[in-house]
């Protein structure tokens, strides 16, 4: 029995319960610097002189300036020293980052107002704390697991620009020529050192319009997650909500029905159910209860049914913003999901095929990157329809038996608005799951060959 005890306490020193701590206020804050660097978020959000609307339109087009000025040279240089494409495939598969990050650039300023409206929602109808029931979970998780992949991915993306712009900086040093293609002499000063400062420039913001947009994905997929997870306990408390709400003791109702963290095992994705008492209703803090309380209850006594329907109705509203959420975020990222497919997809086609005329380490280490890059989006992607089936089976087991007609056919209603598969899709009809992620690879190593037979003919 000490032993027991003893763990226990362990347990509870190791990991401290995350009930009454401070909510978070801002889900995605950790998104904005990186974005405002890239121009895919205004410095000033609510301008209100001309001077912040000026430098919030001037350092745009200073992004887009450099970055269509790189293509544009590589293009001349291709105009000039052209020979037939399969010469020229690597110059046109370099210039592809910089097309897919002009047109991410450009599609964040065009939508600005619906990637505020998309923001502004999470704040204002996601839930940081799930309902009182016997068990309970907050966010704090998932807000964790979202920002700790946004500063590692961007970490990433930075290191990788650092490896391409220190080839560059020993040229300087060494009075060498820069490696990429130029199509005038710039040996002499100032024209080299524009030239060095534009291609870091350029390199640092593609790499953040590329990285910064998977991790926008990323983000969002996580915290959308940790609300499913919220929801899936909530509606697995529904009829020990109502039975706290009534009066009766979490300890009495924990004694009796502590075979509910068995239903909850490996049923959550990031956020973790708690068994001890909440003081709050989601994000409520509800009125102490000074006179006496309840430790015999029958779970099947008809007085709780008004609270049960109060809690599934509370429910209801989460499934709801989740769903409408959901559907915003769809449909603002789902073109640009689809350009990175078909981007990706074309690219890998090239890299395998600059592989077998000449196979060394970069070419593989490029393989890697850009497959790990899409691998992002249809693995988090793929984890929103996993939380989102388990929506149903929350609501299986969350002890209906025990209520009466009225919360059953709400619980009803809420299985039916869950009868369809919840998906983020790639311009609206591919999902984003890790068999979306097979299918790239497949169909980029169906183009190399394609490529290969065109090359020996």
């Amino acid at each position: 029995m000490r032993f027991h005890l003893f763990r226990n306490a362990l347990r509870s020193k190791e990991s401290p319960s995350t009930l009454e701590g401070e909510p978070i206020r801002n889900y995605t804050h950790f998104l904005e610097t990186p974005l405002k660097i890239v121009g895919c978020w205004d410095w000033y959000r609510f301008p209100q002189k001309d001077r912040e609307i000026i430098i919030n339109n001037l350092y745009l087009c200073i992004v887009l300036f450099v970055l269509i000025n790189v293509p544009t040279t590589l293009y001349v240089h291709l105009y000039i020293e052209w020979v037939d494409v399969m010469s020229s495939l690597d110059t046109l598969a370099d210039s592809l980052p910089f097309a897919v990050s002009i047109i991410i650039v450009v599609y964040f300023a065009l939508f600005r107002r619906e990637l505020y409206e998309l923001s502004d929602f999470m704040l204002e109808k996601f839930k940081y704390r799930s309902a009182c029931g016997l068990t309970n979970m907050t966010m704090l998780n998932s807000y964790r697991k979202a920002k700790n992949f946004g500063y590692f991915y961007t970490a990433c993306t930075m290191f990788s620009v650092t490896m391409y712009c220190v080839p560059e900086i020993i040229n300087w040093w060494t009075g060498q020529p820069l490696q990429s293609p130029q199509y005038m002499d710039i040996t002499q000063s100032p024209y080299f050192e524009f030239t060095f400062l534009r291609q870091c420039l350029s390199q640092a913001f593609v790499g953040l319009a590329m990285g910064q947009f998977g991790v926008f994905f990323a983000a969002n997929a996580i915290i959308l997650c940790g609300q499913l997870d919220l929801l899936c306990c909530s509606l697995r408390n529904t009829r020990y909500t109502a039975l706290l709400r009534c009066g009766v003791r979490h300890r009495a109702v924990a004694a009796a029905h502590r075979d509910i963290q068995g239903d909850e095992l490996h049923n959550y994705i990031y956020n973790v159910a708690e068994m001890k008492e909440s003081n709050y209703h989601y994000d409520q803090k509800m009125n102490p209860v000074y006179g006496d309380r309840r430790s015999h209850f029958d779970v099947y006594s008809s007085e709780f049914d008004a609270a049960t329907y109060d809690a599934l109705r509370d429910c209801a509203r989460v499934c709801d913003a989740v769903n409408r959420y959901k559907n915003k975020f769809e449909s603002f990222v789902s073109p640009l999901l689809a350009l990175r497919v078909v981007q990706v997809t074309l690219y890998l086609c090239v890299l395998l095929y600059a592989a077998t005329l000449k196979f060394d380490m970069v070419t593989v280490e490029y393989l890697a990157a850009v497959a790990l890059d899409i691998f992002v989006y249809c693995f988090y992607g793929n984890q929103i329809i996993i939380q989102a089936e388990r929506v149903s089976l929350a609501a299986y087991q969350s002890a209906w038996h025990t209520a009466g007609a009225r919360p059953r056919r709400l619980l009803l209603h809420i299985l039916l608005a869950h009868r369809r598969p919840v998906a983020v899709r790639a311009g609206y009809f591919l999902p984003m799951d890790l068999h979306t992620f097979l299918i790239i690879i497949k169909t980029s190593f169906s183009y190399y060959t394609l490529l290969v037979n065109v090359n020996e003919k």
